[in-house]
């Protein structure tokens, strides 16, 4: 659905409030398109926190988030969701396809310039701009695999051919005087969205041998992962090896292992195109499998799906594998950490400060604590 404007008075009640907070704190909300094709409506307002916007929290007014993975709350939006931001100390413009991506909604910015309204951009779910995202993930792992500074600068010359093109994904939205009404909410049902805990125990031990096999033939340090499909318990291998870069796999060439997902945002493949019954499987070169928040917040948190890892060391010898399942408790620690995000501003005392900065670094060991071993048969 294209959009046509946006209320005057939700553009000057977003910049109101960022200008509130001050620091560099953003403000987030989600919009509401008529029929008419005009935003005039937005849920409550939630603040930036420490790491930037709480995207759990603003969903929360409209979706049940207690215990669900992010993608299940974006499944409850409705379709004439937008998500609308402030972006002090820029214009508005929108260069990054990360959060369509994910949300796979208009999201609109409205730059803030010294207190004052310096545009509003917006972007929408579109194939090419999918495209756009699978490519520039492409170009990273080129630029890892470079092996000599000729090839690593014909590979940033593409990158910076890449970098222009997302200057040209944002159009600007007009400002309009019309009456701002309140938000009519109306969730998806539950059959839509609820992705049901799938407990993994095993993987199978020539699934593991090939992702480490892979693991040590790539650059030292460089993370390898497949899809894999969980079978009472037991994982088997699903999608192809994907060789990502140094700690990370990036996320639509994972999924595209699977399955073709030209063309959709990441959201949907995971709603429509990636069974439930689906594990995230990565190795850990020079560990022993043990996982931590990231792992987390790239598997169940994010996406509804255990994470796996495989550790082992440089000669190729498994050190140990766990799991991190789609558990209640890891999704309550991500809004915890949120909520603690927005209390880092509130703080009176150093003494506050250091009690909650202590918090955010304990709910990152407790989700080192969810990693349950499991066995390779």
């Amino acid at each position: 659905m294209r959009v046509k404007g946006i209320a005057e008075s939700i553009v000057n009640k977003l910049v109101t409030r960022s200008n509130h907070l001050s620091q560099g704190r953003a403000v987030g909300g989600l919009g509401f398109i008529n029929q008419e094709g005009y935003i005039d409506s937005i849920t409550e307002l939630v603040d930036g926190g420490v790491s930037g916007l709480p995207y759990r929290k603003i969903l929360s007014k409209v979706a049940k988030i207690e215990g669900e993975s992010l993608l299940e709350l974006m499944n409850q939006l409705p379709d004439n969701t937008v998500l609308i931001t402030t972006n002090p100390g820029k214009t508005g413009l929108i260069v990054d396809t990360g959060g369509i991506n994910t949300i796979n909604q208009p999201l609109v910015s409205i730059g803030v310039k010294m207190g004052e309204i310096a545009g509003v951009g917006i972007i929408y779910p579109q194939d090419h701009l999918f495209e756009l995202t699978t490519r520039s993930e492409e170009i990273k792992l080129k630029r890892l695999a470079a092996k000599t500074m000729v090839e690593e600068r014909e590979v940033l010359k593409e990158h910076s051919q890449t970098k222009v093109e997302y200057l040209e994904i944002c159009e600007e939205l007009e400002e309009v005087d019309i009456p701002e009404v309140d938000a009519d909410v109306n969730p998806k049902p539950e059959s839509e969205w609820q992705i049901k805990s799938v407990a993994v125990d095993s993987i199978a031990e020539e699934f593991a041998a090939d992702l480490v096999e892979k693991s040590i033939t790539v650059e030292q340090g460089r993370e390898v992962a497949a899809l894999g499909k969980i079978e009472d318990g037991h994982i088997v291998q699903l999608g192809e090896i994907v060789v990502g870069g140094m700690g990370y796999v990036p996320s639509r060439l994972l999924a595209s292992s699977y399955t073709d997902i030209s063309g959709m945002s990441l959201r949907e493949a995971y709603s429509t195109k990636i069974p439930n019954n689906v594990a995230i499987v990565h190795t850990h070169p020079g560990g022993t499998g043990v996982m931590h928040m990231g792992d987390a917040m790239a598997g169940p948190v994010t996406w509804g799906r255990p994470v796996v890892a495989i550790g082992h060391d440089k000669d190729g010898e498994i050190k140990g594998s766990t799991v991190i399942e789609l558990l209640a408790e890891g999704m309550d620690l991500a809004d915890e950490y949120e909520e603690l995000g927005q209390e880092f501003y509130q703080a009176e005392t150093p003494e506050e400060e250091a009690g909650i900065r202590k918090r955010r670094f304990g709910i990152a060991q407790e989700y080192t604590d969810l990693c349950k071993s499991i066995e390779l048969k």
